[in-house]
């Protein structure tokens, strides 16, 4: 038996030690590239050298008082005389991998008091965890220690934090109590010639967080989204138009999320360079401590065997949506409304996907007079549309969700199957008969 499960049983018999199911490492579901993973929060736990007897790593991940995160990693192993030794080593997240400097502690003895002067802790090099997913990784460390010296091992995840799935991307960083909703940033042209436009949205709901970019107007080809200064996925743009989405935990037909883009500058490019930008027009980066929506949503989650309005229990825990909806699973559906004739270049298009975590809907409308629109769905009016003048032309929005978010309205009806209309007055300028599935 490993020394690491030695470690684990004595502390379950000592009631000191809480493990999530499986002690032995397991795969995360994750769809998604292995190495686009980042090192979160949820990579705290004991990590089993897989080759070697008896040894491993305990790692923590952690957030300092100004916020910034470190880790902290505690190598039990053996020393030359064959008896248990370990050694501490602190260090930086960068992406995938956490880079540390390695110490060692000499001369302590058993119950040592410490006292002003007793300096036992040395540095002697630098030790590095590389994670290929959530669950292995591999070690490499550079020493001055002559027993030590330079190496590298193998280590997978003997177990975690209870009641923690790990995604690999930046919602397993979520703060509980976060302000939660959606925003939105115009996309405009970055250099004469250009005449498309786009826009960028980041949404955030609990346990998960949604990037998306979408383009229109350009020739089509290929681009690429930069935030910041770092290529993040490649765009092809036909018949004009162009769209590149990420998701934390990843979704099916989308990116992992493994990278924030608040307050960061956002461009589409192409060999030239920038096409279209976001300039000064940032994401807003959430302070976790201001409160906000936390959904708190009673009486209105969304239940998928008796209909929206009669779920149960607190916002976030989907009322009956795990009946119908497995964790990991994404239902989307997408359609663009039909034209009445009234205005002969209006658009729209209305969308409705659903996960374990929520249910949502969305109307958009365009190339119609800027003012205020009702939206009507199986008869009855839900909402009002609010068009206004972008620098593309007039366009509006509307979203609805469960449970509730800020930024959104309340989602207490069902579209699917039912006559969605935009109406001017009582003059409906878009329709669709929304498909069921």
């Amino acid at each position: 038996m490993r020394f690491l499960k030695i470690i684990i049983s004595l502390a379950l018999a000592a009631g000191l030690l809480v493990l999530s199911t499986g002690i032995s490492a397991h795969e995360t579901g994750t769809p998604g590239s292995a190495d686009g993973i980042i090192v979160t929060r949820h990579f705290t736990g004991l990590w089993d050298q897989v080759d070697q007897e008896a040894q491993g790593i305990a790692l923590q991940v952690i957030e300092q008082n100004d916020n910034s995160r470190r880790a902290v990693a505690y190598w039990y192993t053996y020393g030359e005389d064959r008896n248990t030794a370990w050694f501490v080593a602190i260090g930086d997240l960068v992406a995938n991998r956490i880079e540390f400097e390695l110490y060692d502690s000499t001369d302590v003895g058993f119950m040592q008091d410490a006292l002003p002067g007793n300096d036992s802790v040395q540095s002697i090099g630098t030790m590095t965890m590389s994670f290929e997913s959530c669950t292995v990784g591999t070690v490499t460390f550079e020493t001055s220690h002559a027993l030590m010296g330079n190496g590298s091992f193998r280590i997978e995840r003997l177990a975690d934090i209870m009641n923690t799935h790990c995604s690999g991307g930046i919602s397993d960083d979520m703060h509980a109590d976060m302000m939660l909703g959606e925003q939105r940033v115009d996309l405009t042209p970055a250099r004469d010639g250009i005449t498309g436009s786009g826009y960028a949205r980041y949404e955030d709901f609990p346990g998960h967080s949604e990037f998306e970019v979408e383009v229109k107007g350009l020739s089509d080809g290929d681009y690429h989204l930069f935030v910041g200064s770092q290529n993040r996925g490649d765009m092809v743009v036909q018949q004009g138009l162009g769209e590149l989405e990420f998701a934390s935990p990843a979704e099916d037909g989308k990116l992992l999320l493994n990278f924030d883009p608040r307050e960061q500058l956002i461009e589409v490019q192409d060999a030239s360079g920038a096409v279209l930008s976001s300039f000064d027009n940032l994401l807003v980066a959430d302070n976790h401590h201001n409160g906000g929506y936390h959904g708190n949503d009673d009486g209105h989650n969304y239940d998928c065997q008796f209909g929206p309005g009669s779920g149960h229990g607190m916002g976030g825990h989907m009322g009956g949506m795990h009946n119908c909806v497995e964790d990991g699973d994404y239902v989307e559906i997408q359609a663009s409304l039909n034209n009445t004739g009234t205005f002969p270049e209006a658009r729209g298009s209305a969308e409705w996907n659903m996960n374990s975590h929520r249910v949502q809907f969305s109307v958009e409308i365009e190339n119609i007079p800027a003012g205020f629109y009702t939206l009507n769905v199986g008869g009855v009016d839900v909402g009002v549309i609010e068009a206004f003048q972008m620098h593309f032309g007039v366009y509006g929005h509307t979203s609805f969700r469960d449970p509730e978010s800020y930024g959104m309205q309340h989602l207490d009806f069902d579209p699917r199957g039912e006559m969605i209309k935009v109406l001017q007055g009582s003059n409906a300028i878009l329709e669709i008969a929304f498909p069921t599935e």
